[in-house]
């Protein structure tokens, strides 16, 4: 504050506009007072501070525009802090409410990281809750730590436990470190297989929605197993190459037809040479130049069409991989602004629900082949079917824990039984559908190959061996 206390609403304007200049006033009226402050791009609050009848004695009036940065729930507890301040200003420093007001709310604004993610966190909020089915320590929790824009999150689901904490970006939709939200896992009962692939897919899925992917499709683009180049998901799908004939094709082939019309031309001056039984007066010299000028325009000929040939496929391959990323869901051309940027897509509660989804879904998944189980009751049972070969020769399992196998997930999300997806894989029918139910697409796996011609092959094999086998018995 100034040394010289303020005594009109002019004068108070003026002190508070020179301790704030990062507030914006758009109106400024003897009766009120329209302003803004922004933190980032995605992180401002509009105010309106009305100055009633009978002002100072009577308190300021403070409204917080709702917007999509600024939902109702926020909107109602930053105007009645705010309303308590005022009244409280309006006794013992009557001129001194509207900065007090823009103190407290760029306080609150530069302190809270999660403002921008304020709706999101209450959905948050909400999703744990609803996930817990019982009181006891071992349920689901979620904290927040405004102050360094953390959140910490316990999952819990039977035995199993999941626990991480997520750090938001003070940018955030957007990054100012590389990433929106920083998700870094605490500890947890599940295996180093599973675990990594439930933490590398929630990575990816923040990654692909700040670059603008809707929530669908970074779900689908951040699944961790990869198609085969073989792989089809329908029989009508053409198998061959094709190439698409455009004018610049055709354009191409011209060319390409008049340069080597050229070549063959010099290619013949080149070789030309005195032909047998000619009598009359050939100049030697000037032959020997003429060839050796061809020669000279073949080279710079050639070399000038590969440099246009290497030219064009390094075009080509920009074609190919913007293509590529377009029908793998990169951007979609019919939503980018008319100015050509991609915004950041909000991916706190799509992260959050993909981990509760995944901790509830995954615990009581049931095999699609034998309709079992797939997770056993004890996490340190699932954690022995995940040992190596050798450490498998060395230790005896249970009976009970031999029969039950390792869980594996394929591409379509499901999960099976190792025996359970090597039968489903490996005999007759090929190239079968998930048989979750709403599933319905083709069952993969990188451990088995995804050729159908090649399992069939191998299958074949195999009966013709068991043939074998079975004629040499009866032989004996």
């Amino acid at each position: 504050m100034s040394a010289e206390q303020p005594n009109s609403i002019a004068s108070e304007i003026a002190e508070a506009r020179s301790i704030f200049p990062s507030i914006k006033i758009l109106t400024s009226t003897p009766s009120f007072l329209i302003a803004t402050y922004e933190r980032t791009p995605y992180t401002r609050i509009k105010m309106t501070l009305t100055f009633p009848q009978g002002y100072p004695s009577n308190p300021l009036i403070v409204n917080i525009d709702q917007d999509a940065v600024v939902p109702p729930g926020l909107k109602k507890k930053l105007e009645k802090e705010l309303s308590a301040l005022t009244k409280e200003k309006a006794e013992h420093d009557p001129y001194d409410q509207v900065r007090a007001v823009w103190e407290r709310i760029t306080s609150f604004i530069d302190t809270n990281y999660f403002v921008p993610c304020w709706r999101e966190m209450r959905r948050c909020v909400d999703l744990i809750q609803s996930f817990n089915t019982s009181t006891e320590e071992t349920a689901s929790s979620i904290k927040l730590v405004e102050s360094k824009a953390k959140i910490i999150l316990h999952l819990h689901n039977e035995a199993y436990y999941y626990k991480c904490s997520i750090v938001i970006d003070p940018a955030y939709p957007d990054f100012s470190s590389g990433k929106s939200c920083v998700l870094q896992l605490t500890s947890t009962n599940f295996p180093s297989v599973i675990e990594t692939m439930l933490t590398s897919q929630a990575q990816e899925i923040v990654r692909r929605m700040q670059e603008g992917l809707t929530q669908d499709r970074a779900l689908v683009m951040s699944n961790p197993i990869r198609l085969p180049k073989n792989f089809y998901l329908h029989k009508d799908v053409d198998n061959g190459k094709s190439c698409a004939l455009t004018k610049d094709t055709i354009k191409d082939i011209k060319h390409d037809t008049e340069t080597l019309k050229r070549v063959g031309d010099l290619r013949a001056k080149e070789s030309s040479a005195k032909p047998n039984g000619h009598s009359g007066y050939q100049d030697t010299n000037a032959l020997a130049k003429e060839r050796k000028d061809a020669r000279r325009n073949i080279h710079k000929l050639t070399e000038a069409e590969r440099a246009a040939d290497e030219k064009l496929v390094e075009k080509e391959k920009e074609w190919k991989l913007e293509e590529k990323k377009r029908l793998e869901g990169y951007y979609d051309v019919y939503n980018v602004p008319s100015g050509g940027t991609i915004e950041p897509q909000p991916c706190l509660y799509v992260l959050v629900k993909f981990l509760v989804d995944k901790i509830r879904g995954l615990v009581h998944e049931i095999c699609p082949c034998c309709k079992e189980r797939v997770l056993p009751l004890d996490p340190s049972e699932l954690k022995s079917m995940y040992v190596s070969d050798h450490a498998d020769k060395k230790q005896h399992h249970p009976k009970s824990t031999k029969k039950k196998m390792k869980p594996m997930r394929t591409y379509c999300g499901c999960w099976y039984h190792k025996p359970c997806l090597n039968t489903l894989l490996t005999e007759p029918p090929f190239g079968i559908e998930c048989p979750t139910d709403g599933c319905g697409r083709r069952v993969f796996h990188p451990d088995w190959p995804g050729d159908i011609k090649q399992l069939e092959r191998e299958w074949a094999a195999r009966e013709a061996k068991k043939r074998e086998i079975e004629d040499a018995m009866l032989f004996l």
